[in-house]
C-alpha cells in the first residue's frame, strides 16, 4: 500500500481508495499573517452564528497555530495594523502565535522543531511549502485561506486520497551534493507538472544516506513537481533524529505496490551540484554542464531545442563559463538550517565574500540561529562580510528584504524562482544549494564545485550529458502544435453571422502560469479583494490583453483567460483565483490546472474548464461557450469542440453551492435540524 493511503486510513481508522473524497479531520492547522487575515475575512463575511464560530475556534484552539514569518519585522503601516488585528485575534480566542523572535522563524522549520507536528499527524497550512513535514511521515499539504477558515470552526477539511508516484533511491550522495541538489535534479527530471495531485513519495536502499535535512528540502519541494504530499517512510534516520523519547506509528514502502502510477530510479552517487535557471524550478542543470554550455555558447545559441533559461545568463557569463552575481540568499524554508548554516560557514571560514555581492543569510528559526551562534557560525559570517538577519522567509516571498533590482542576477537557496517574484521582472534567481550559493558569495561568480571527473569521463561526457539534457527538457515541454508561434489552424465558418459575436473573448497564455504571474505577491498585502482584480496577469507579458483589461475596467465579464498545462502553480495564496473571479470572468480554461489552484478555485466557486491538448488549438480572439448540457467546450469561432473534464460529485456539490463556505453552511444547517 502506497504511504499516503497509510496515512489516510490511519488517520480514519478504516480503508479508503484512490480518489475517493474524506472530511478529513486534522491533528493541526495553521497559517502566516497574510493567510490567517484573509480567512478571519472569510469567517467574518461567512454568515455563520457568532456564537458557532467561537465554539469552533475553541474546539480546534489546541490544534491551531498563527505564525508571522512572511514580513516580519513588517514594513508598512497598512501591514502593522493588520497584525495588531491578528494578534488580538489570537489573545481572544487562545490560538498560539509564533511571532517576531522568541522561538519564532518559518513555519514549516519551527512547527517540526517544536514537536507540533508528528509522524502520522494530519497536517494542513494555508502555505503551498506545508507539505515540508512529510518528511518526517506527516500527511502534510498546503491548503487555501477559504480551507483554514472552515477548518478553523469545523475541525476538518476535505480531502481527495490521490495517486502516487514512488522515487526510488539508490547509491549515496558524493561531496558538495546536498538534498536540495537532488530535489532540483527531480524537478528537472519530471518537471513542474510530473506529479500534478499526486503523492511523491521517497523510497529505497538510497534513503539511508539521506539526512533529515536533505529529506526536509526534498519534501519542501514536491510542490514544486505539482505534488499535494513528498513523503518519506519513517526508517532509522528519522528515529536518530526524533529520539527514544518519542512514539509513533510505522510507515513503509512496499517498492513493488503495483498502486504505484509510475516509478522513478534514481542513483544518488551520478548527482552532481545542480542549479535551476530562470524563470522555473526545473529548468535544471548540472554546475559543470552550466560551465560547458556557457564556454562554447556559440555552438548552443540559436538551437530549437535549447533549454530555457540559459540564454538571459550566458549574456553576462565570462570566457570561463563563469556567471557574476550581484545578490546571494542563504535560507528559506527550503536551505536555512543549522546544518546548512555550517556548511555556509566551512566554505567562507577565514575569508571575505566578494566585494559588491551582498550576502543575506537568514537562519529558518531562532532555535537555528541560537545554536549558529553557540557554535560560532554566525560570528564567522558576519566577519565574512555577510548581513544576518532574524528568522523569517526574507527575499524568498520578494515583499519586504532582499528584492532585486533590473537586470540583477542573484543566487538564492530557496524553492522559487519564477519571473517578478522577488523583485524587478528583468532580475534573474537561480535556485542552488547552501554549498554553490557560498561559493558564489565569495568569488562572486556562479561556478561549479567539486570535480568534474567524478561525473564525467572527459569533455564528450559532458557534452553528451547535454545533449540529454535537451532532449529530456524538449520532451518534457513537448507542445500540441500552435503553441509556440501560434500558427494558424484552419478557421470553418460559424453556422450564422451572430455566432462569431456569441460566447466569451479568449484571451490566451502559456503552459505553467504560476500564481506570481496571475497576481505578483507584491500585491497580496492589499487586504480588499476588489483590488487584487487590477492586477491579475500583470508579468505574463500579454501587453494586448493588458491594455484591453485596462481599458475595460479591469472588466473580463465578456471574456475569458486561456491556458497551457498547469496552470495556476506556485503558492496556495487564494488571492490569484479571487483576483479573477472578481474581475468578472466566467469561467478559466487551460490544459490542466496546479493542484492547489484547483482546489482554491473549487472553494470560492470560480470555474474551471479543463480540455486536455483542446486548449492548444484556441486562439486569442475565439469566442467560447460552455456547454454542460452536451458536456462539451465550444469554440464558436472555429466551429469546434472538446468535452470537458467532468468535475467529481463532490465538485459539483460544491459548485453547485457557490463555493466552500456556502457547503459548509448547507451542512451546519443540515446538522442543527437533525440534533
Amino acid at each position: 500500500m502506497t504511504l499516503v493511503r497509510q496515512l489516510f486510513e490511519h488517520k480514519l481508522g478504516r480503508p479508503v481508495s484512490t480518489g475517493e473524497v474524506v472530511d478529513l479531520p486534522f491533528d493541526l492547522c495553521w497559517g502566516s499573517e497574510m493567510t490567517v487575515k484573509w480567512a478571519l475575512d472569510i469567517l467574518r463575511d461567512s454568515g455563520f452564528d457568532d456564537a458557532y464560530i467561537a465554539a469552533g475556534l475553541a474546539a480546534q484552539r489546541e490544534r491551531t497555530a498563527f505564525v508571522f514569518d512572511h514580513v516580519v519585522p513588517t514594513h508598512t503601516a497598512s501591514m502593522a495594523s493588520i497584525l495588531v488585528e491578528l494578534r488580538r485575534f489570537a489573545r481572544k480566542h487562545g490560538i498560539k502565535v509564533f511571532d517576531v523572535g522568541y522561538d519564532g522563524g518559518i513555519q514549516h522549520k519551527i512547527l517540526i522543531e517544536q514537536g507540533l507536528i508528528r509522524p502520522g499527524d494530519v497536517a494542513v497550512g494555508a502555505d503551498s511549502h506545508s507539505c515540508t513535514a512529510g518528511a518526517i511521515g506527516s500527511l502534510a499539504t498546503g491548503i487555501g485561506s477559504t480551507d483554514l477558515a472552515m477548518a478553523l470552526v469545523r475541525g476538518s477539511v476535505w480531502m481527495r486520497v490521490p495517486e502516487a508516484t514512488l522515487v526510488r533511491f539508490r547509491g549515496s550522495l558524493r561531496p558538495h551534493v546536498q538534498g536540495k541538489d537532488v530535489a532540483l535534479y527531480l524537478c528537472g527530471l519530471i518537471g513542474v507538472h510530473g506529479a500534478v495531485y499526486r503523492s511523491l513519495e521517497f523510497g529505497g536502499p538510497g534513503l539511508a544516506s539521506l539526512a533529515i535535512t536533505d529529506r526536509l528540502s526534498l519534501s519542501n519541494m514536491a510542490v514544486e513537481m505539482g505534488a499535494k504530499y513528498g513523503l518519506f517512510p519513517t526508517d532509522g534516520v528519522l528515529a536518530d533524529y526524533l529520539g527514544d523519547e518519542v512514539t509513533y506509528p510505522t510507515f513503509a514502502i512496499d517498492e513493488d505496490d503495483a498502486e504505484y502510477v509510475e516509478v522513478i530510479d534514481v542513483d544518488l552517487g551520478l548527482i552532481e551540484p545542480t542549479v535551476a535557471l530562470p524563470f522555473s524550478p526545473d529548468n535544471a542543470v548540472g554546475t559543470h554542464q552550466l560551465q560547458h554550455l556557457l564556454r562554447h555558447w556559440d555552438e548552443y545559441e540559436g538551437r530549437a531545442d535549447l533549454m530555457t533559461g540559459v540564454a538571459p545568463l550566458a549574456r553576462r557569463a565570462d570566457a570561463n563559463g563563469e556567471i557574476p552575481v550581484d545578490q546571494v540568499f542563504i535560507g528559506s524554508c527550503t536551505n536555512g538550517h543549522l546544518e546548512d548554516l555550517r556548511v555556509v560557514a566551512d566554505v567562507l571560514r577565514g575569508k571575505r565574500v566578494k566585494e559588491g555581492v551582498r550576502t543575506i543569510v537568514i537562519p529558518a528559526s531562532q532555535k537555528a540561529y541560537r545554536a549558529a551562534m553557540k557554535e560560532g557560525l554566525i560570528d564567522v559570517l558576519l566577519e565574512a562580510g555577510c548581513y544576518v538577519e532574524s528568522s523569517s522567509c526574507g527575499p524568498c516571498i520578494g515583499i519586504k528584504s532582499g528584492v532585486l533590482g533590473k537586470g540583477e542576477v542573484a543566487i538564492f537557496t530557496s524553492n522559487r524562482n519564477f519571473r517578478g517574484r522577488c523583485g524587478d521582472v528583468d532580475a534573474s534567481v537561480v535556485l542552488a544549494s547552501p554549498a554553490i550559493a557560498a561559493r558564489a558569495a565569495l568569488t562572486g561568480m556562479l561556478a561549479p564545485i567539486g570535480d568534474r571527473g567524478d561525473y564525467y569521463a572527459d569533455e564528450d561526457a559532458v557534452r553528451a550529458g547535454i545533449e540529454e539534457l535537451f532532449a529530456l527538457h524538449a520532451a518534457r515541454e513537448g507542445r500540441a502544435p500552435g503553441t509556440g508561434a501560434q500558427d494558424e489552424a484552419p478557421v470553418t465558418a460559424p453556422d450564422s453571422a451572430a455566432a462569431a459575436d456569441a460566447g466569451s473573448l479568449a484571451w490566451v497564455f502559456g503552459d505553467h502560469i504560476n500564481t506570481d504571474v496571475i497576481l505578483p505577491g507584491v500585491f497580496c498585502q492589499i487586504p480588499d479583494p476588489a483590488e487584487y482584480k487590477k492586477h491579475i496577469m500583470a508579468h505574463a507579458g500579454n501587453q494586448p490583453f493588458l491594455d484591453h483589461y485596462a481599458g475595460t475596467g479591469h472588466d473580463l465579464s465578456g471574456s475569458v483567460i486561456v491556458g497551457g498545462m498547469n496552470f495556476g502553480c506556485g503558492s496556495s495564496r487564494e488571492n490569484a483565483p479571487m483576483g479573477i473571479k472578481a474581475s468578472g470572468a466566467p469561467f478559466v480554461v487551460a490544459h490542466s490546472f496546479a493542484r492547489i489552484f484547483f482546489r482554491n478555485a473549487l472553494n470560492i466557486g470560480l470555474r474551471l474548464v479543463e480540455v486536455g491538448d483542446f486548449a492548444y488549438e484556441i486562439r486569442e480572439g475565439d469566442r467560447l461557450v460552455v456547454d454542460d448540457e452536451r458536456g462539451e467546450l465550444v469554440n464558436v469561432t472555429r466551429g469546434t469542440s472538446a468535452p470537458i473534464t467532468p468535475p467529481s460529485a463532490f465538485e459539483r456539490e460544491l459548485l453547485t453551492a457557490g463555493g466552500l463556505v456556502a457547503y459548509a453552511g448547507e451542512q451546519v444547517r443540515a446538522e442543527a435540524s437533525a440534533g
